[in-house]
């Protein structure tokens, strides 16, 4: 049964595609079961159980799995389109059912594959980022994200006050930034150009090249401007991952990693939809286990669902009000040690929030 429950992010793809296979109408399914998962996943208990693993192998490709199924998902879009099924208003439904999926389950399952030792491991990873728009972003995640956490030196780590459109931006800018950096870097010690073929950012701007071809030749030239904003609204949504697992939280530079430096979503959709990646602390502490050998930490910081996160983060004076304050003042009170306590004050301070 534990392992079935990590098919379920492939069934929610299976019938958002579906409704852009209906069309019309049918291209806001995607929407209507976000919605309805957000409110499931809200009702439903906390969920702190370890996974009883009966079928190993299937837990390993089910990762890989996504990549057929999101670039499916993309292509009935593009051949709805370029076919009139989908048009006027339902364009917007098709972009926020493929973008937000794409963004929520693609950066879920690529995180899963970056982690992982394999050439194999990284080509997935790279593929399936591609449906959202930034392949290769695992440079900056395992060399940067992973390392300065909770501090000034992580682009990845969203500060007091900061909204969501401020930081995605910010985001963005720091990961693609550390990308090329390290690439180059690694191609310049092996004496190859930066645009060699034997490096990842050759390789990564061709699966783009192709990706974007591919929907075009489907859709017509009307779905280029579609493909450029249903990928903005997929990096959006892989921001926003950092954005409500990290958010405002502080760390001492060069201090050890604890389970309090990340916010936890621990409940049952949460997981499964996202891999485990909401059982975020203790990624943290182990990086290299396997999503199904977390193990949640019902003491660390916790936050509601991350579908309602996901939501509540849009708005910035109800993610801030409603969520993320009264959990961050409890955070200075009962998580943060001394130091980090004059950190918090002074962040406190830079967003203008009162003592």
């Amino acid at each position: 049964m534990d392992t079935l429950r990590y098919c379920t992010s492939l069934l929610v793809i299976a019938i958002a595609t579906a409704g852009l296979a209906v069309g019309g109408i049918g291209a806001w399914t995607g929407v209507g079961l976000f919605l309805l998962l957000a409110l499931l996943d809200s009702a439903l208990p906390r969920d702190y159980r370890r996974r009883n693993i009966h079928y190993p192998a299937m837990v390993r490709a089910l990762p890989y799995l996504h990549y057929p199924a999101l670039l499916a998902f993309w292509m009935v879009f593009g051949w709805q389109l370029g076919s009139g099924a989908i048009g006027g208003w339902h364009i917007l439904g098709g972009v926020l059912s493929v973008g937000v999926w794409n963004g929520l389950i693609g950066l879920a399952t690529a995180h899963e594959l970056m982690h992982g030792k394999t050439l194999l491991a990284r080509t997935g990873a790279d593929l399936i980022g591609t449906c959202y728009g930034i392949p290769i972003t695992d440079l900056g995640h395992v060399h940067v994200h992973h390392i300065h956490l909770d501090t000034p030196l992580d682009g990845d780590t969203p500060r007091r006050g900061e909204s969501l459109y401020r930081f995605v931006l910010r985001s963005v800018v720091a990961q693609i930034g550390a990308t090329f950096e390290l690439e180059f870097a690694y191609l310049k010690k092996i004496g190859k150009s930066p645009w060699s073929p034997r490096g990842r950012l050759f390789w990564g701007v061709m699966f783009e090249l192709g990706f974007a071809a591919g929907f075009v030749y489907l859709a017509g030239w009307i779905g280029l401007p579609i493909l450029l904003l249903t990928w903005v609204l997929g990096f959006t949504v892989m921001a926003d991952y950092n954005y409500v697992q990290h958010y405002g939280l502080v760390r001492v530079p060069g201090a050890p990693i604890r389970p309090h430096h990340a916010w936890n979503h621990l409940r049952p959709l949460s997981r499964v939809l996202a891999y485990e990646i909401t059982t975020h602390s203790e990624h943290h502490l182990n990086a290299d286990v396997s999503y199904v050998s977390l193990t949640p930490m019902p003491d660390a910081p916790q936050m509601p669902s991350l579908l309602v996160c996901f939501l509540a983060s849009t708005v910035p004076p109800l993610w801030d009000r409603l969520i993320a304050r009264p959990r961050l003042q409890y955070w200075d009170r009962h998580f943060a040690s001394a130091e980090e306590k004059e950190l918090a004050r002074q962040a406190n301070q830079a967003a203008g929030w009162a003592a």
